[in-house]
C-alpha cells in the first residue's frame, strides 16, 4: 500500500470523524441526522476531489491553478448554500431555534480543514508520482542506451585501424574512438582517456579504413561512431562521452536520417 492511500484511510477513518466530534455532533444527530450524514458525505467528496484532481492541477502552472481555484469557488458556493439551509438545533423544548450560527461556523471550519488536508495530500502525492515517472523514464532511457552502447561496443571491441602519427604507426582501437575531426589535410582522432592522435590523412581516406556501417560522416569535418550517438537532429548530434554536440552538415542530413 502506498503512502497516499494510507493517508486517505487515516483521514477517512480517524481525522474527519474526529474533527466532526469536536462540535456537538450528538445534538446534531439527534435533531437532524440526515443533514449531518449528507454534509459528512459532502466533506468526503470534497476531500477526494482535492486529493485526486485539484492537488495535481496546482502543479500544472498558471492555467492549472486558475482551474483549481474556479472549482474551489464552486465548492465554497455550494457549501454556502448548504449552510443557509433552514435547520434548527434547539437546546430544550422551550427554544425554537438558536443554534444556526454555530451550525454555520462548524460547517465552514470543517470544510476549510477538509480542503486544506486534501490539497496538501494531493500536491504531495502528485509530486511523488511525477518524480517517480521521471525517474522510471530516465532509468529506461539509460538502460536502453547502455544496452545499445554495449552491443555496438562489443561489435568493434577487437577491431582497430593503423594511422601514421609523428613518423610512426599507431594502432587505434575502434571502441575508444569518440569522433574524428578534420584539420585541413590532417585528421584528429579523439579517444577515450587518451591523448588525441593527429595523422596526415584526409577524412575521406579515414572513412575508407573504417568498417562500413559502424561509422558515419555527419559533416565535412566530422566522422562519428554510430553506437555513440545519444541523440540527434537535422542540425546536430550528441555523442556519449562527449560534452559538446557536433554539427550536422547539410550535405550529410540523409546519412543522419
Amino acid at each position: 500500500m502506498n503512502s497516499g492511500r494510507l493517508v486517505d484511510i487515516i483521514f477517512c477513518i480517524l481525522v474527519l470523524p474526529g474533527m466532526m466530534f469536536l462540535f456537538p455532533i450528538g445534538e446534531w444527530a439527534q435533531w437532524h441526522p440526515g443533514y449531518i450524514l449528507g454534509y459528512a458525505g459532502w466533506l468526503y467528496g470534497v476531500y477526494f476531489l482535492c486529493r485526486e484532481a485539484l492537488g495535481a492541477m496546482l502543479l500544472k502552472g498558471a492555467k492549472g491553478i486558475l482551474t483549481a481555484l474556479g472549482i474551489l469557488f464552486l465548492v465554497f458556493a455550494v457549501t454556502f448554500l448548504m449552510s443557509w439551509t433552514p435547520v434548527d438545533f434547539p437546546r430544550d423544548a422551550d427554544t425554537v431555534s438558536g443554534r444556526l450560527e454555530l451550525h454555520q461556523r462548524a460547517m465552514w471550519v470543517l470544510l476549510i480543514a477538509d480542503v486544506t488536508i486534501g490539497l496538501l495530500v494531493g500536491v504531495f502525492c502528485s509530486r511523488i508520482k511525477e518524480l517517480s515517472a521521471a525517474h522510471e523514464v530516465s532509468a529506461a532511457l539509460d538502460n536502453a542506451r547502455s544496452s545499445l552502447y554495449k552491443r555496438s561496443f562489443d561489435a568493434v571491441a577487437d577491431e582497430e585501424i593503423q594511422l601514421k602519427s609523428d613518423y610512426k604507426t599507431v594502432r587505434v582501437p575502434l571502441s575508444a574512438i569518440q569522433y574524428i575531426e578534420s584539420r585541413n589535410n590532417y585528421s584528429c582522432v579523439h579517444l577515450d582517456h587518451q591523448e588525441d592522435i593527429v595523422s596526415q590523412i584526409t577524412l575521406k581516406k579515414v572513412m575508407e579504413l573504417l568498417p562500413e556501417g559502424k561509422f558515419i560522416r555527419i559533416h565535412r569535418s566530422y566522422i562519428v561512431p554510430v553506437w555513440r550517438i545519444e541523440s540527434k537532429s537535422l542540425t546536430q548530434v550528441q555523442l556519449m562521452g562527449v560534452n559538446d554536440p557536433l554539427p550536422v552538415g547539410r550535405a550529410f542530413k540523409d546519412s543522419i536520417k
